[in-house]
């Protein structure tokens, strides 16, 4: 079995305790203050945009596997309610440029959660989209220094 994602992390900070306990409750809190499974539609696309095989093997284990095989053509798809579909516009508007999402697709998504609900939403995909950041650079970095 392969390393979760937080073990990674415990390993590669080593005794440096406090931040990876910072970063462990961070993560955990964003799970906490949003819909899961919408978030984890999203984690999971956000893996697949940057690339990252090991967090889309574990995402796809974890999500609804009619969701999991139509994520792709999410926008098309039957499969996503109106919100799911705007969270996973606004989640790969994020990644890709967020500087430039359109106001359009904050505002689907604070229609359907009201302000407390989006703001909670952004701040959790932001969590999740820096995580899966560092454990991209992390393991390359890991594995480019034991080669």
């Amino acid at each position: 079995m392969s390393e979760s994602t937080s073990d990674f992390f415990e390993r590669v900070l080593g005794d440096r305790t406090r931040v990876s306990k910072e970063l462990a409750n961070i993560h955990d809190l964003a799970w906490e203050v949003t819909n899961k499974e919408i978030l984890g539609l999203c984690k999971l696309r956000i893996a697949m945009i940057l690339g990252c095989d090991s967090e889309v093997d574990v995402m796809s284990q974890q999500l609804n596997s009619l969701k999991v095989s139509a994520l792709s053509q999410w926008p098309t798809s039957n499969h996503f309610s109106d919100l799911e579909k705007s969270c996973l516009r606004f989640a790969e508007e994020f990644i890709i440029d967020v500087a430039s999402i359109p106001d359009d697709s904050a505002f689907a998504i604070r229609d359907h959660l009201e302000d407390e609900g989006f703001v909670n939403f952004v701040n959790a995909l932001l969590v999740i989209e820096q995580r899966l950041r560092l454990l991209i650079v992390w393991r390359q970095m890991f594995e480019k220094a034991t080669v």
